[in-house]
């Protein structure tokens, strides 16, 4: 016979507002960019499958539209990146003031 030894209600931290502010913050911008990402990157191979022509389509001397969209896609992960920094800077401040 095992016995178990669920916290009691009573004995579970309580959330101050300022850390639930910090996890709806944190979830909605994670949650904003997973699906940015997510599209931005299926966009590439789902266009390169059924939509040859606009993939082949010239836009600068020989330079064709799939070519600038995987460029993009290089520059969106450097972009996401220095987002990420800044917003994760601003999430540390709020967990520190959260603590207090």
């Amino acid at each position: 016979m095992t016995v178990s030894h669920a916290p009691q209600a009573s004995s579970l931290p309580t959330r101050n507002a300022a850390y639930q502010q910090l996890v709806a913050q944190k979830n909605s911008f994670l949650l904003t960019m997973t699906i940015s990402f997510l599209v931005m990157y299926f966009i590439l191979p789902l266009l390169a499958g059924f939509n040859k022509p606009l993939m082949a389509s010239k836009v600068m001397g020989n330079i064709t539209f799939g070519y600038v969209l995987a460029f993009a896609e290089i520059i969106m992960g450097w972009v996401m990146a220095a987002i990420y920094v800044r917003r994760a800077q601003a999430f540390d401040r709020m967990a520190e003031e959260a603590k207090r």
